[in-house]
């Protein structure tokens, strides 16, 4: 039989293979892996209004993720970083609703197991979740699982070991095998301001009590007043002008105790709500505050605000 006779049909037979692995795979019954998941959440435990997470051997120093105000805020675990952050809204409750569907695989059981997987009181991170301050669960997370979407938790007060297909400790910035402080920095929101443009009724900024521009809407068109200078603009150039400042992202929030110097008032109404931004300084770095929290920007991004140009 020639080479090339032999290489068709040495890739016949590959397909016809790979063919019967999918009839086969596609007729049998769900794996014993599938089969061997016990249910560890509750339909309850994604109505928390409050997460507290911990590492054992630090329980002084907790993380907070609490919903108040009509909003979910962070707290984070140090003395230094106890102060509220807005927080990424979908996400933890993308978050909740993934704990209350939460299975694992059950290894193994007994005291004597727990100190392998990191899964003892002070060495396991603490995640618990409140209802109007009555307990819904409490979830020790230990170690990283065998692939890295896994790790090994159990209840509290029972000596069950599990293996979920969920990386829990990346979800509070633990980027080691075994547990650690958390962090809060995965859970922050740093958007301060995005409105959608088509919304924008008018944007102005002032600094020492005077303007230094308005763009404003018209029934048609926009009138733009910059240092005391007014012109009409079209609605590309408006939406060209809006688009420097929007979407304004912090690099992170900081304490809003911090004293810093105000520079101006950036305000920005829209069809339904109007609100107001206090750009300030502190040496080299640039904040805004939008009550009740206080973000560091970029140089950049304060310039952006200050002139309205790229």
């Amino acid at each position: 039989m020639s080479p090339r006779n032999l290489f068709l049909l040495s890739g016949l037979l590959v397909i016809l293979v790979l063919m019967y692995m999918v009839i086969q795979r596609a007729q049998q019954p769900p794996g014993v892996r599938e089969a061997l998941m016990v249910r560890l959440g509750k339909k309850s435990w994604a109505q928390a209004d409050e997460l507290r997470v911990w590492l054992g051997s630090e329980p002084d120093k907790v993380l907070r993720i609490v919903f108040r105000n009509g909003h979910w805020e962070v707290w984070g675990p140090s003395p230094r970083e106890n102060f509220p952050r807005p927080a990424k809204e979908s996400l933890v409750r993308e978050f909740l609703t993934r704990l209350s569907q939460l299975s694992g695989e059950e290894r193994v059981r007994g005291a004597s197991y727990l100190a392998e997987f990191s899964l003892t009181e002070k060495a396991a991170l603490h995640l618990a979740g409140f209802r109007e301050k009555h307990r819904l669960f409490h979830l020790l997370v230990g170690k990283r699982g065998p692939y890295w979407d896994s790790t090994f938790v159990r209840l509290e007060g029972e000596q069950r070991v599990f293996l979920v297909p969920e990386n829990l400790l990346a979800r509070f910035a633990i980027w080691k095998e075994k547990p650690a402080l958390p962090a809060v920095s995965s859970w922050v929101d740093l958007s301060i301001l995005n409105p959608a443009l088509s919304e924008v009724e008018e944007v102005s900024f002032s600094s020492g009590g005077k303007e230094v521009y308005i763009l404003r809407r018209k029934k048609k068109g926009w009138i733009l007043r910059f240092r005391g200078k007014e012109k009409e603009i079209s609605a590309g150039e408006a939406e060209r002008k809006l688009r420097i400042l929007f979407p304004l992202m912090a690099q992170e929030v900081v304490s809003p105790e911090k004293k810093t110097r105000e520079m101006g008032h950036l305000v920005v109404r829209t069809r339904l709500h109007t609100y107001t931004l206090i750009l300030s300084r502190q040496g080299k770095d640039y904040f805004l505050r939008r009550s009740p929290y206080l973000y560091r920007i970029d140089k950049d991004t304060a310039r952006r605000i200050t002139e309205l140009r790229d």
